[in-house]
Formats: C-alpha cells, sequence, structure tokens
C-alpha cells in the first residue's frame, strides 16, 4: 500500500510538509528546515502531554480513551489480557506521547516501520536503558491501544510518559488490515476540532520558548503575566499619546 493512497485525517492535512510532500508529526524536529523523521523531541512530547495535544496532528484531544501504537509482544499481551478481562498496568515511563484514534491508526498505517512486519527502525535507541539497535524489525503483530489515563511523570529511570490501564486494542499484522478502521474513525473525524499551536510547526525556537514557559513556577507565570499586561498597557498609551500629538497639530 503506497502512502499516497491513505486517506489522511483533517488535522494531518493541516501538518507542515517534508519536500515529498508528507505531513511531519508535531513531535518530530526539525534541523535548518528540515525534519528529522527518525528523532522524537522530548520537549514536544511533554508539551503535548501537558496540553492534552495529539502527538501526530496537534490539535487538542477531547476527555476520554487516548490512543498509542504498540508492536509485538505488547499488543499480543494487551490483547490477551483484555480478552480475560484481566487488567494491565505498565508503571514504566516510555518517550512515546498518545494522539487521537484516527491520527494513531493513521500512523500505523503509513511510518515505515510500524506498517509491516519487515518494518525496521531507522534509529538505534537506548532511552530507559532498553538497548534497541538500528534496524531492529518490528515483527510480527502490532496494535493501536486506548488507554484510559496517562501523563508527563518523574520515574525512577527518568521522566516520560506513564499509562493507565488499556480498555480496548485494534489489532492489525500489516497496513491492508487497518483501512476499513480508518475509513470507519475518518467518518466521525475528531481532528477537526481546534488547530495546532505555532510552537508544534518547523519553528524549534518557538518549541524552546514555549518549552520554557511550561517550566515556569505558578508565581513566575503571574509575575510575566504581569510584564505583559505592564508592557500593553504603556504601549496602549505612547500609541494614544502619539495620537493625541498628531491631533493637536
Amino acid at each position: 500500500m503506497r502512502v499516497t493512497d491513505i486517506t489522511m485525517p483533517s488535522g494531518i492535512t493541516a501538518r507542515p510538509r517534508d519536500d515529498r510532500g508528507y505531513p511531519v508529526p508535531a513531535i518530530t524536529p526539525w534541523e535548518d528546515g528540515v525534519p528529522q523523521f527518525a528523532s522524537t523531541s522530548m520537549r514536544r512530547v511533554f508539551l503535548c502531554v501537558e496540553e492534552r495535544r495529539c502527538t501526530v496532528c496537534g490539535r487538542e484531544m477531547q476527555p476520554g480513551p487516548v490512543w498509542r501504537v504498540v508492536d509485538g509482544e505488547d499488543a499480543e499481551m494487551i490483547s490477551a489480557l483484555l480478552d480475560i478481562g484481566k487488567a494491565y498496568l505498565n508503571p514504566a515511563p516510555t518517550g512515546e506521547a498518545p494522539g487521537h484514534r484516527t491520527c494513531m491508526i493513521y500512523a500505523a498505517m503509513v511510518c515505515p516501520y510500524l506498517s509491516s512486519p519487515e518494518g525496521r527502525r531507522g534509529e538505534a535507541s537506548n532511552m530507559y536503558g532498553a538497548n534497541i539497535p538500528k534496524g531492529d524489525a518490528r515483527g510480527v503483530g502490532g496494535g493501536i491501544v486506548a488507554y484510559n489515563d496517562y501523563g508527563f511523570e518523574q520515574t525512577q529511570v527518568g521522566p516520560g510518559v506513564v499509562y493507565g490501564k488499556p480498555v480496548e486494542i485494534i489489532s492489525y499484522n500489516r497496513a491492508e488490515d487497518l483501512r476499513d478502521e480508518l475509513a470507519a474513525s475518518i467518518a466521525a473525524d475528531e481532528t477537526v476540532i481546534g488547530k495546532a499551536p505555532n510552537w508544534l510547526g518547523e519553528d524549534e525556537q518557538l518549541t524552546e520558548a514555549a518549552f520554557r514557559r511550561a517550566m515556569l513556577s505558578p508565581a513566575e507565570r503571574q509575575a510575566l503575566e504581569a510584564k505583559k499586561r505592564a508592557t500593553q498597557v504603556r504601549k496602549r498609551q505612547q500609541k494614544q499619546a502619539r495620537a493625541s500629538r498628531k491631533k493637536n497639530r
């Protein structure tokens, strides 16, 4: 299945594109005007989690379950436990934040690693002590999982996204298996609501500024807002003064 044959959700259609015309996920960093698809910006992940934004399209997610793509053994275990009604809770952090159901189905279909058993990782990963080499194959089976809760937490092995309990799974092996699921999800496309902020676009300086604001304490935020209001009042007064002088000439 070609990427161009797969219908994009509305939110993804609005994303910035690379030179090939491919949409760039909200958590993908940019360098010299080029999206770094093999990398994930943890600053962007943190901001998306804090504002409950989809990490693919960057738009807000409504209350309710959030979705994430898992592969191989995780998908098999979650599916088995849901079938017998047993709870599954994994307190380990991950750098992978969730998104809309529609966006995650689309991502599973177009991502070279997630879309087929032969898919391989473009870069090595050693986050949280899991040393995964470049070229590691996805293997058989995958799933788009709905979780009842999630958050960005500080854990013993470092900060990351921690998920609550899985409540649903869409199992698949290849992108083709998800065609009907995507069509049904787009029919009730939740990504038409709102828009992604400019700090989830191509400018990493805007992302950095948004991250720094998010790191401020409540007192620091209050002081910053007070300074901003004072600046706005001063500019308004200056504008009024200029208008008055011009009128009196």
